[in-house]
Formats: structure tokens, sequence, C-alpha cells
């Protein structure tokens, strides 16, 4: 059978036969890279302590180090090449299924945020005390809105693109773990690397989508750029209303949430006949 005229001939670029992760290598992969960013980020802003102004070099410049050193780690430990990696970065999925890809984001996001409101911010003390601790880390992004900007709307898309999806995802594929697991293995962490209850359900929604997307076209770059819109979107409307509570759409709207999830995923089927099958492993 011809492939389609308007798939991008490099993405079927040949999977490297050292570059596969299991469940359980996955979990550790997944604390590495938490753990990188974690400890890197109280690393470097041990000085707004003293000077909190520091926070406009810091923020910006934690996550970079913290995305640097997760990959030096991972390459490191998985044994495998930046180039391997990389080739993904280079890869463009046509048009129409960018545009899918958007669509698919737009549709999902009702549903994410519906799943976010469903955790509770008051009603038990630790929820409360976790509540307010995440509240303030956001605070922070409205008074240093140019680092928040590098930090939240190109940094993080960009490194937790390559973690997540570009070698956690991806090493489990070439695995040869089931797609579906994989989606879900690798969304679940995701989530769980926000480290609060109240993004861990929404981000993991949109990690599978981004996951989803990664599986059918092996472009990291869209993923980066689905990511950065989201985040775009949600920093945004938080400099606005000076509030991380706003939603882009209102998730007590079971009608809006329930038709955008179905729209989602026929776009998602869209996106399926449009792209070829691809080898992971």
């Amino acid at each position: 059978m011809n492939e389609p005229d308007h798939i991008p001939k490099q993405e079927f670029s040949t999977p490297d036969p050292s570059f596969k992760i299991d469940f359980g290598n996955a979990l550790l992969v997944a604390f590495l890279i938490m753990m990188s960013l974690l400890i890197t980020g109280v690393v470097v802003n041990l000085p707004v302590k003293i000077w909190p102004g520091f926070y406009h070099i810091s923020l910006p410049l934690s996550f970079l180090l913290g995305g640097l050193l997760g990959i030096y780690i991972l390459i490191s430990y998985l044994k495998i090449k930046w180039s391997t990696i990389s080739q993904h970065l280079k890869i463009s999925p046509s048009v129409w299924v960018t545009f899918l890809s958007i669509l698919l984001y737009v549709f999902t996001l009702p549903f994410a945020e519906f799943l976010t409101s469903l955790f509770p911010t008051t009603g038990n003390r630790l929820i409360e005390e976790l509540y307010k601790s995440t509240t303030q880390a956001f605070e922070i992004m409205l008074d240093y809105k140019v680092a928040g900007f590098i930090t939240v709307c190109i940094l993080a898309p960009i490194f937790e693109e390559i973690l997540f999806r570009g070698i956690l995802f991806r090493g489990m594929l070439q695995y040869g773990m089931n797609p579906v697991v994989a989606i879900v293995t690798s969304s679940i962490l995701f989530g769980m690397a926000h480290m609060n209850p109240w993004q861990f359900l929404g981000a993991g929604v949109l990690g599978a989508i981004f996951a989803y997307v990664y599986y059918r076209t092996k472009s990291l770059w869209i993923c980066i750029f689905l990511h950065a819109l989201n985040n775009s979107v949600s920093y945004f409307m938080m400099i606005q209303m000076e509030s991380m509570e706003e939603n882009v759409t209102n998730p007590n709207d079971w009608l809006l949430m329930l038709s955008s999830l179905m729209i989602a995923i026929l776009i998602g089927f869209g996106i399926y006949k449009s792209t070829p099958q691809i080898k992971w492993n």
C-alpha cells in the first residue's frame, strides 16, 4: 500500500533498539525527572531569601538547569544519545494533522478543567495548607510576570515534553508496551509530577492528549506547541483575573463538557485516520 502523500517521510524514522523503558524503569525515570526539577529549583532559588528580586532570574534559570540536568541524567542512565531524542524535534506533521491536534486540545480542555474542579480546596487543614502553598507558588508568577512567562510558557513546555513524551513515553513504546497502557502510565506520572492534586487529573488528561498526538506523529514539536498554547492561555487568564482559580470554561456546565468531550473523541479518531501506523519497536 502506498503511503499517503501528505504524510512526511521522516515520520518513519527507525527506532533506536537500545532505547527501551519497562514499567519499573518508567517509575524510576519519572522520579529522576521530578527530583532534578525539584532539587535544582530549591538550590537555585536559595538567594531569594536574602533578595526576593532574584526571582526575576531564578524562576526561569531553575527550570532551565533542572530540565538540562534531567535530560543529562536520563541520557546517561538509559545510555542513549541526544541525537536519538532530537530527531523527533525535527519531524513536522501535515498541516491537516496539526490543525486537528489543536482542535483536539481545545475540545478536551473543558473535560480537563472539570476534573480539576473536583478536588476541594477547603474542609481539611492539610488540604487547606497544601492549597495555600500552591497558590503562593502561582502568586510569585504574578509578581514576576516576565520570568513567569518564560518559565511557564516557554521552558516548561519544551523540557516537560522532551522528558515525559520524548524520553519516558517513547521509551515505553519502544519497549513494546501497549500504546494505551503507555499513554495512561506516562500521563499519570506527568500529573503526579505537578505535585498538587488540583493539577493532577487536569494535567494528566492533557498529557494523554499530547502523548496520543506524539504516538501518531512522532513529532515532539507539535506536543511542545500544544503544551505552550495551554500554559499561555492559563497564564494570561491568571494574570488578567489575578487568581489561579479562573477557568477558560465553566466546569459546572455538564452539557458543554460532555459535548466537547464527544467532539474531542471524533477529532482523535480523525487524527488516527489521517496518520499511518508508526513502528515504535
